[in-house]
Order: C-alpha cells, then sequence, then structure tokens
C-alpha cells in the first residue's frame, strides 16, 4: 500500500463529500479510491467512514485522523518546497506505458533525448502490448496506435501510420513479387502469432474501403521485432507498420510491395489524464513528446 496516496485520497474524499466526488477530482475510477481507503483503514485498524448506496459520514476516528492526515500532507509539501534547490529544476517520476512496437523503435530513442534535457525526471516506461487501464495501472502517459484512442483521456495526435508489406530480395529473386494483395496467397507469408485475427491481412480497396485478405505461411512469430529479423533473413513477406521498417526501407535491406494498397488509416496518439498538466514532470514529457511530431 502506497500509504501517503491513500492518505491523500482520504483527505479528498472528506473535502469532497463522497467517493465518487473524489475520484472525479484526482482524475480516477471509483475502485481506486474504494482500495485506497479499505487499505488504509485495515492498516490503521479503524473504521473512518461510514458509508451506504446514499450517503456517507466520518466516524469519530475518521474525524480524529483527518486532521492528523491534513498534518503529513501538510509536512510533506512543505519538504517537497525546502528540497527544491531550484523552482527552475523538474523533478519527479513519470510511469509511460506504449506497446512494444513503439516502444523499442520510436519512443526509446526520444526518452533518451529527453533524459539529457530534464535529468532530475525519473521516466518508468513499460512496453507492452497488453492495454490495461492507464489508471488502475498507475500510468501518467499512454502511446497507442489505434484507430479509435480512449475517449476518456486527453489525446494528442502524433503521426498518421501505415501497414507496409515488404520483403528483401533474395525472396522477390526467388518467388517474385505479389501484383495485388490476393496474389499473397501463393506466397510465404510471415505470420505475428498463431490467433485467427493475425492469418488476414488487411489493405486499402476501391473508395478508400478496407479489404482483407487471408495468407498462409509455416513460421509464426509472436513478436513483431523478430518478424521483421526473419524476414531480412528472406524467408517470406511480412507486414508490419512503417516506422518499424523505415530504416530497412531506406538502406535496402526490405522492399517496400503493394504501395496502391497500403493501409494508413490509423494514427499514433499520444493519451494522458488531463489533471496530469498539473504535474510538471508530467507535462514536460507530453510538451517534449509532442513537440517533438509537431515540428
Amino acid at each position: 500500500m502506497n500509504k501517503l496516496k491513500a492518505i491523500e485520497i482520504f483527505v479528498e474524499i472528506a473535502d469532497q463529500g463522497s467517493m465518487a466526488a473524489a475520484a472525479r477530482s484526482l482524475g480516477v475510477v471509483n475502485s481506486v479510491i474504494t482500495k485506497n481507503l479499505n487499505e488504509l483503514e485495515g492498516w490503521l485498524g479503524r473504521k473512518l467512514i461510514f458509508r451506504s448506496t446514499r450517503k456517507m459520514r466520518l466516524s469519530k476516528d475518521g474525524l480524529e485522523y483527518l486532521e492528523e492526515c491534513r498534518h503529513i500532507l501538510e509536512s510533506v509539501h512543505n519538504l517537497e518546497a525546502k528540497g527544491r534547490k531550484d523552482e527552475d529544476i523538474i523533478y519527479g517520476e513519470v510511469k509511460i506505458t506504449a506497446p512494444i512496437y513503439l516502444g523499442q523503435y520510436v519512443f526509446a530513442p526520444l526518452i533518451a533525448e529527453y533524459h539529457k534535457t530534464f535529468p532530475e525526471v525519473s521516466i518508468n516506461l513499460i512496453l507492452s502490448d497488453d492495454f490495461k487501464d492507464m489508471i488502475d495501472e498507475g500510468f501518467d502517459i499512454a502511446i497507442r496506435a489505434s484507430q479509435m484512442p480512449d475517449s476518456s483521456f486527453v489525446s494528442k495526435r502524433l503521426q498518421k501510420a501505415s501497414l507496409v508489406v515488404v520483403a528483401n530480395n533474395q525472396y522477390i529473386e526467388k518467388h517474385g513479387a505479389p501484383s495485388s494483395p490476393k496474389d499473397l496467397r501463393n506466397h510465404a507469408c510471415l505470420i505475428e502469432d498463431d490467433s485467427d485475427n493475425r492469418r488476414r491481412w488487411r489493405f486499402k480497396g476501391k473508395g478508400e474501403k478496407q479489404n482483407s485478405v487471408s495468407i498462409n505461411g509455416k513460421i509464426r512469430v509472436n513478436y513483431g521485432g523478430m518478424i521483421k529479423a526473419v524476414c531480412k533473413k528472406g524467408l517470406g513477406i511480412a507486414q508490419l507498420p512503417d516506422f518499424m521498417v523505415q530504416n530497412e526501407i531506406k538502406n535496402n535491406e526490405l522492399v517496400r510491395l503493394l504501395p496502391d494498397y497500403e493501409l494508413d488509416n490509423f494514427f499514433i496518439h499520444l493519451l494522458y489524464h488531463k489533471r496530469s498538466t498539473t504535474n510538471r514532470a508530467i507535462k514536460s514529457v507530453i510538451d517534449f513528446i509532442y513537440g517533438k511530431y509537431k515540428n
């Protein structure tokens, strides 16, 4: 249990008059409020709040602890203020989540550059394709490659992205190049994992409509980085995000196939809760990343 966070939530409940209002004020879901309050009451061994479906009130212990908790938070704020040697220095910790693709190939270099500018800010970058809830998992910022970003958060569109089909010259010389998506049925395609939805590749059809083509292949891998590595060895054709293979295409390690059919109707988004902008460290990361794309 993060005791300081639980104390802050308890005080916010008391100030707002309800757990739901505290959740809205802090920018968290109701379950986070309930969990922290229960853990705080368990740690103290006292009932702090009596609550029902209609109303809540502080217990006698809750009223006594409330003032102590206010003193604790005030002391913490004072310590933070005294610890700042220079008000211009930004410090703190920012927890970011991103898909493995984006984190490895796009945002890891950006984070390295950011850290040179803001060395006092600690960055916790969690790369995962398991899109968990931002708030419940304690993330401040999320990077998503999606056609529909989470509407409950502030979303900044960073760049348009495409799904590109690639192969190396060795494969093309041996098997030829497909002239349309349907031709892929006669090629060895590199499949990302073994789920049914990954056995169909999406393409742009007539009138900007989206089509899909069934593909087959004897090599299946659950990670795109490995798909790219296998593709570079000439073992098949791959469909990957353009930002993942742009350097290989530029260096002629991979050849771009079927460019007229590329699906480019999704975007990379930067997501954060609107309350995050009050935190200087979080805001500095948001502004830095967005500034790199805007410029």
